[in-house]
Formats: structure tokens, sequence, C-alpha cells
């Protein structure tokens, strides 16, 4: 089968649904093409026997305008939760024993999460020199304006948790901008928080101490699939993309041929795969501009995502908060928990019997646990919850979701993916990248650059 079409989308995660959602409102010549059955990429929202399992994102939080303009248009504002108030609570594990991340200024005085040596160090931050390294480390950027203490019991556990990465190897200005944008404008942290401005955030961003935390009734798949059901029959699933041709003749900029050996001819084609598919394309009359060649090799560690069901008196901890993050430093398997049924209700057949959890394990903390197989992976991931959540016995319900490459690591030389990306935009007219590896790794960031990208989106017309 051979498709001519003005606009050609790769990839149907939440960046190409997005993109493809607003580019054919402009565009209605627009295909997506994508590998498998489900759109929705790393979304996906699984329903067992009464239980509702997010094998992705667990949450969403509304931290920019973007966000809820998507949920506007696809009128899916009725179908929202608003996660309980004690999502607000947050523990760290320190010395094997849950301590709540304090909230605000007195708490944090009293915490035993860091020692009074830590809590003094923490005010000498206003008065350290701006840095001058702009591919420093997120870790050195701590220890030079934080301190090591916070650094191994704030930082690393947050890292861990977002990227399921390793402070040590992230880049401070790619993976957390806002940093270096206080450190840099405002020579501090702390008094940057006081004097940061509307236009030193990115654009509709939010005050995140107000976003709320949401999911949808059904799960957040509902997002994506609602995406789907309004672009139709524009979804080709089942196309792998293997070759990618350039000019191959007057009618078209770019010929795509599937594993399925279906070839489409277009004018613009935006690409929203994973770099590491990218990599694996042949590219055919793009010189040495071509991922392939231009891009660097990007760490995507494993991850594992194992769901716990428990009757509510097999767990001792009143699970009363958001989660816990582990740090390094303590030595343990998994790398966090979420506690589903607190946040949301109907995530269990019985929201008075029944408790979710949500288990984290592999990353690049330790790649080679989500590796292993899945009695071991639930032998480790129960050995740690039962010490620190006092669980006892087995599960009503076990699920394990492997990702065998997560999230893209933005290193402290990630600077050269983003120039390879512009380069090769600026070599081939018409060709364009887009996804969770430029800009930001989280849901609002995706939707944000998606929808800023479609707004400023020219169709080609076929002749």
């Amino acid at each position: 089968m051979q498709l001519r079409c003005n606009t050609l989308i790769a990839g149907a995660g939440i960046s190409g649904l997005t993109a493809a959602f607003y580019i054919t409102q402009k565009d209605p010549e627009t295909f997506v093409l994508f590998d498998g059955n489900k759109p929705g990429g790393a979304i996906s929202t699984l329903h067992r026997d009464g239980w509702t399992l997010e094998t992705g994102p667990n949450t969403i939080v509304l931290t920019n305008t973007y966000l809820n303009k998507l949920i506007a248009d696809l009128n899916l504002e009725p179908e929202l939760l608003t996660a309980d108030r004690v999502a607000g609570n947050r523990f760290i594990v320190r010395n094997k024993t849950l301590i709540p991340l304090p909230g605000g200024p007195g708490a944090f005085l009293k915490t035993p999460l860091f020692s009074t040596k830590a809590k003094l160090r923490l005010f000498a931050e206003p008065f350290i020199k701006r840095g001058t390294n702009p591919d420093e480390s997120l870790a050195n950027f701590v220890r030079r304006r934080l301190g090591e203490e916070f650094l191994t019991y704030a930082i690393n556990p947050f890292v861990a948790g977002v990227y399921a990465g390793n402070p040590e190897n992230l880049s401070a200005r790619l993976a957390f901008p806002m940093l270096t944008v206080l450190e840099q404008k405002y020579g501090s942290l702390i008094k940057g928080q006081f004097r940061i401005k509307p236009e030193d955030r990115k654009p509709g961003d939010l005050p995140r101490a107000k976003a709320p935390m949401v999911t949808f009734k059904q799960g957040n798949q509902t997002l994506t699939d609602r995406m789907a059901a309004a672009l139709g029959d524009r979804l080709k699933p089942q196309s792998r993309i293997t070759r990618i041709t350039k000019h191959v003749g007057t009618d078209a900029r770019f010929e795509i041929e599937t594993q399925s050996g279906n070839l489409y001819r277009c004018q613009q084609l935006l690409l929203t795969l994973p770099l590491h598919a990218l990599r694996n394309v042949s590219w055919e009359g793009f010189g040495n501009e071509n991922p392939a060649k231009l891009l660097p090799e990007v760490t995507h560690p494993p991850l594992n995502v194992v769901h716990l069901g428990f009757r509510r008196e097999a767990v001792r901890h009143p699970l009363d908060g958001f989660g816990m993050l582990i740090p390094e430093a303590e030595n343990m398997q998994i790398l966090g928990c979420l506690f589903n049924s607190s946040l949301f209700p109907d995530r269990t057949p019985d929201d008075k019997q029944f408790v979710l959890l949500t288990c984290f394990i592999g990353g690049s903390r330790n790649p080679d646990f989500a590796m292993e197989s899945e009695a071991d992976v639930y032998r480790r991931v129960l050995e740690d919850i039962s010490q620190l959540l006092g669980t006892r016995g087995e599960p009503a319900l076990k699920h394990l979701t492997r990702w065998p490459k997560a999230i893209p690591q933005y290193s402290t030389s990630y600077q050269q993916v983003y120039e390879a990306l512009e380069r090769m935009e600026q070599k081939h007219s018409g060709l364009h990248f887009l996804g969770n590896f430029r800009n930001g790794i989280a849901v609002p960031d995706c939707v944000r650059n998606a929808m800023r990208f479609a707004e400023n989106f020219t169709p080609a017309t076929t002749t």
C-alpha cells in the first residue's frame, strides 16, 4: 500500500497524539503511524478485577495552561479526579524510617530528616557564588549550594522518583532548568523563590504550589484514548518505521516505509519516537545529518513498575501521604512507592477493605534488578515494603510492568542531543522532532511542547 499526505507524524504517545489533535485542525490530510495496536505510549491504564493500575505516569499535575486547555478541548473536565489533601504529605526514608518531608520553615527546623549541621549549611546558600560551568551536574550544583546531606536525603531520592536517574549524571541546567535560572539571575535559590517573575518560567507555567494533582475516573489513559478517538482512522497501528528516505520525487519530501511494507509520502514529517528508536531507523538521502550518525548514545535505564494490592489490615502504616522515596544511602532495593489508594477513590475493589501501592525498582541506581525474573522482582519489593510499611502476608494483587528503556537521561553531555536535533531540522526542511527527549520529560511538558509546535505549524501542500 502507498499513501500520500501533507503531514505524517511518527509515534502516538502523549507528544504525537497532542500534536496530531491540533495539527489536524489545520491540516486534515495528516496520518499518525505507531508500532503496536494501542496508542498512548507510556500512558497506560489497566483495569483488573476492580483494581485500577497505572503502568506509566501515575498522576498528572496541572502545572501549565496548555494542559488545562487540552483537557477542556477534549471535554474531559467532568472526568477529572483531584487528589486527596493527604497528597501533600511526602515521606523520605532515613534509617529505615519514613520521615515527612518538611513543608515549611518551622517544620524544616524541627525535622529529623536533616542534621543540625545540614540545616545551618542551608542558611549559607544565599551567600554562595554563582556557578560558571554550563554543563555542571545536578549533584555538584546541589553540593555547592546546599551541601552534601541535602543532596543525599532530598535530591538523590527526588531524582530517582522523577527520572529514575542519578544526580551525579544529570545536567542541572537541562534536567532542572529553573535551578540555574534562580542562581544565575538572582544569585540564590532561596532569594530567587521570592523574586521570581513570570518571564522566568516556561510559557504557560502556573505556580506549582497551587497546581492540582489529578487523574481521570477511568485512569490516565482516558486522556490519550480521547485524542485517539478524535483522530479516528488517521491513526495507523502496526506501523513500525524501518526506513525514511529524503527527496523521493517532486510530490513529496520524504518517503516512509513500515515493517509491513507500506509506503507513505509526505511533505512534513514530525518524529516523536524515542531517541533509541530513531537511531535504529534506516536513513537514506540524508547524508551525515541523520539520527543514526548525529545523535549521541542516550541512556534510558530499565525500570519496573510493581503494583501490589493488600487488605487494609495487612499494612501497618496508615499510608497517609503521596508516597515515599528512598535515598540511595539507605541501601534498599526499591526507588520509592506511591500510595495510590490514598490519593484517589476507586483504585481498589473496595476502598475500605483494600489498599493499592505502586513500587519502582531498577533505574540508574539498580539497572540489574529490573532485568531479574518476575519472582525475584516481587521478592525484592516485598522485602522492602515489609520493613518500611509493615506489610504482612501475600498481596491480594500483584502486577509487574517492565520498561526496558524508560526515561531519557538529560546527562551533562545532553546539550549535544539538542544541537544534533536543531542541526537536522535546519538541514532538512520539513523534518521536525518532538518528545520527552526535548525540553522536559513530564506529561505537562510534553503537552506544552506539542501544542506550541502545533500553534506555529504551517502545513505544506502536496503537488
